[in-house]
């Protein structure tokens, strides 16, 4: 009988053990509380949550689970999203960035990467009131440069410094490439709502754009090539809805691909929801077509 007693609390230590980390680390998915972010304090929570997705991405999990709750961030050292991951969220999950006086920086990097996705209602607020410089522009809730298959639904972002959402290229590829934006609302931002800067494949549905104001050009959303090798080829602009934005609510300003070998292919499907205006500024050479639809 004195074996049995040995025996039986070290079973139920192991059950205990297994109980625990299937409660915060499944086959496919790990859980930032894991790896020392604290929701809900006042404390860094970046390092953690950078731990997770690479131990996630490492070790060929697929998805990096983030509990209800306030985690912090520093907005210059950045989330930074590896390729084949996707950050789930319990809705109402909120990304507070901590004050600074960069001119640039971003809240979740995704930067020359693929198949990647942001799943559930995660707010996401930058700093902007809070912030200590008063030079710069480049402070980005999420940014997604050179990369593709990237999944975002539900977001809302506000408070930037900068831009709520940036769409770009890298120095090793000059687009982002089959990008879905699924309902985000965008809110407060200081330079612009949503900026896309070299995209292919690119859908926006159901935006929601308010009270971008600031720093020019302060758009809710703004297509703005930087050169002529950049794209703007299969964009698809569905059902926005745009107001209360400084600058204005969609601008075209294509300057910089006059007489560019590459044509644009853009597609604004509008119902009554752009209050502030469409503009297309410096189209002359430009090859290619912007069609704009009315659904009403």
């Amino acid at each position: 009988m004195k074996k049995i007693f040995v025996i039986v609390p070290i079973f139920i230590g192991i059950v205990l053990i297994l109980f625990l980390l299937n409660k915060f680390e499944t086959k496919d998915s790990v859980n930032v509380e894991t790896f020392g972010s604290e929701k809900n304090d006042a404390i860094d929570d970046t390092k953690g949550i950078q731990n997770a997705i690479d131990y996630a991405h490492e070790n060929e999990f697929e998805e990096v689970f983030f509990p209800k709750g306030v985690y912090i961030i520093d907005a210059i050292k950045t989330i930074r999203l590896k390729s084949n991951i996707t950050l789930k969220f319990d809705d109402g999950t909120v990304l507070q960035a901590l004050p600074n006086d960069s001119e640039s920086y971003e809240i979740i990097s995704i930067k020359n990467v693929e198949n990647v996705s942001l799943i559930g209602k995660v707010i996401i607020i930058g700093e902007r009131s809070e912030h200590i410089g008063e030079t710069g522009e480049w402070g980005f809730g999420i940014s997604i440069r050179g990369s593709e298959n990237v999944y975002i639904e539900n977001p809302t972002i506000r408070d930037n410094w900068g831009d709520g959402i940036y769409i770009g290229s890298t120095e090793s590829k000059n687009y982002s490439k089959n990008v879905t934006i699924l309902n985000p609302i965008i809110e407060n931002n200081r330079r612009q709502g949503i900026t896309v800067i070299s995209a292919i494949n690119l859908e926006i549905k159901n935006p929601k754009v308010f009270n971008t104001n600031g720093t020019p050009p302060a758009f809710g959303i703004d297509f703005e090539p930087n050169n002529k090798g950049e794209y703007l080829q299969n964009i698809k602009l569905i059902n926005p809805l745009i107001e209360g934005n400084k600058g204005g609510g969609i601008q075209f300003y294509l300057k910089n691909i006059q007489n560019s070998k590459i044509p644009i292919d853009i597609e604004v499907s509008v119902q009554s929801g752009v209050k502030d205006g469409i503009v297309i500024l410096e189209n002359d050479n430009v090859k290619g077509e912007i069609k704009i639809t009315n659904t009403d």
